[in-house]
């Protein structure tokens, strides 16, 4: 990072913790509302601080959480410690361990790289690899449940498909390419609920919030509108890049064995599974058939991931050991675990009760019903565009629009799949998303072509959003016997 860089983020970190620390006293000492009781003020000051503190990443996200809890108990918000950190006994905090676990196992075996080998072959064109990348990265949500670690791996295999084409490197079959990993990966996690840290987080919150909901409902509910909109953005995107489908790979040498010549590690067909990735796979089958299973006869979603992990990590297999525990993100983790503490206590004291108050005195309440929400949905996306962690922004705003929902009479379930989707195809800076940030910094795309995409992208979201609200899920209600 060069030196305005550096002046810049430091900046932005005193910018942080001085108005944490500014908000916090304000909160403890000066009354802001003769009808807003001390201890919901208190609430809402730890509240706001520790976002800010998110925001900015004065200090990391693991410490930022910590002190937040500290500050519910030490402040009197929390009438006990155990009730300042009862968040973290949620299953979401384990689940998600699980799941970064499983994640990183994929990755150690190198089945990520074996299926990026099928992005080629020696008959391919660059929209044919486009329609390749597409589907292997839909699949890959089945066994790879994590977005960043998709793009991560697939934006050094686009590179080297570009080679392979004898294209430039700002060609439009990469700028495509790169959207795809950047912008609509992440968003194609959402289509199972273990597709993803956000799919996750969503799903185990508004199981917790709303209604219980099973792996095969959340499919049901979000598999074909995602698929949807990740079909029309890649064929929305196609008209901006008009890739080549005349350039094949005829022109390189295919060697015997059907691989291609010129470029080490992309082969014309995939090479045998290895003992360890074979391990994976079945493993990851036989969890995702527990997980269907286990919709229909009440079994936690929580134990086929701990079966996964607990396999890989036998004596034999190794394939989790102590060094990948130790990797994992537990800044994500405690953020979680933090902001359903917050949550909880906050919701014990009734203090959204005075946001929703305040919201609405500015709100059209009288208006249609489809004009408020689509307001709303609109100060959620103004919000997430401010964090890098949609999992985050997804569990401030949550409670809150739920809060209208209930005001307003509508299906609270279908507004967290519409929070979820919108939320997610939210991109309009290359921060608000850890997969947008990878490829911009390592591809083509410019600063004006990521918000432009990212706007494409959420104008078809919303588009999704009301045809699933009006036709798709009320049809699944309808039909489904779960």
């Amino acid at each position: 990072m060069n030196v305005f860089g550096r002046s810049n983020l430091e900046a932005t970190s005193v910018l942080g913790l001085t108005g944490a620390a500014a908000i916090l006293v304000i909160g403890a000492f000066v009354p802001v509302s003769a009808t807003v009781q001390p201890d919901v003020q208190l609430a809402f000051s730890v509240f706001l601080a520790t976002v800010l503190l998110w925001i900015t990443k004065p200090v990391p996200y693991t410490i930022s959480s910590i002190l937040c809890v500290i500050l519910l108990y030490t402040l009197g918000v929390a009438s006990t410690f155990e009730a300042a950190t009862v968040g973290f006994a949620s299953n979401l905090v384990f689940f998600m361990v699980l799941l970064l676990l499983i994640g990183k196992s994929v990755a150690k075996v190198d089945l990520d790289e074996w299926v990026a080998t099928l992005l080629v072959s020696p008959e391919s064109t660059p929209k044919s690899s486009i329609r390749r990348l597409a589907a292997t990265i839909l699949l890959l949500a089945f066994i790879m449940p994590s977005g960043t670690a998709r793009t991560a791996t697939f934006f050094p295999i686009v590179d080297r498909v570009n080679e392979l084409y004898n294209i430039d490197n700002d060609s439009q079959f990469r700028r495509l390419a790169y959207y795809v990993i950047g912008h609509l990966n992440p968003v194609g996690s959402l289509a199972l609920m273990t597709g993803g840290g956000m799919a996750i987080a969503a799903s185990a919150l508004t199981s917790s919030i709303v209604r219980p909901i099973t792996w095969v409902e959340w499919a049901l509910y979000m598999t074909p509108p995602i698929v949807l909109l990740f079909t029309i953005g890649i064929a929305a995107a196609s008209f901006v890049y008009d890739v080549d489908d005349d350039r094949d790979l005829q022109t390189r040498e295919v060697r015997t064995d059907g691989s291609i010549d010129g470029i080490d590690g992309i082969d014309g067909a995939p090479e045998s599974l290895t003992r360890d990735q074979l391990i994976v796979v079945g493993t990851l089958l036989t969890a995702t058939c527990f997980w269907i299973v286990g919709s229909f006869v009440g079994i936690s979603t929580i134990i086929p991931g701990m079966f996964v992990v607990l396999v890989f990590s036998l004596p034999g297999v190794r394939i989790v050991t102590a060094k990948e525990v130790r990797s994992i993100n537990w800044g994500i983790i405690f953020l979680i675990g933090t902001m359903l503490s917050l949550l909880e206590v906050m919701q014990d004291l009734n203090a959204f009760d005075f946001l929703i108050s305040g919201l609405a005195s500015v709100l059209p309440l009288g208006a249609p019903t489809a004009v408020v929400l689509l307001m709303l949905f609109f100060v959620a996306i103004f919000v997430r565009t401010a964090f890098s962690s949609v999992s985050a922004a997804f569990l401030v705003m949550f409670p809150i629009l739920l809060e209208f929902a209930t005001l307003l009479e509508v299906n609270q379930l279908y507004l967290s799949f519409g929070l979820a989707i919108l939320l997610m195809s939210t991109t309009l800076l290359p921060f608000n998303n850890a997969t947008v940030l990878i490829s911009y910094e390592q591809g083509p795309l410019t600063m004006r072509e990521v918000t432009a995409l990212g706007l494409l992208t959420l104008a078809f979201a919303f588009v999704i959003v009301a045809l699933s609200w009006t036709l798709y899920w009320p049809f699944v209600d309808a039909v489904s016997p779960l």
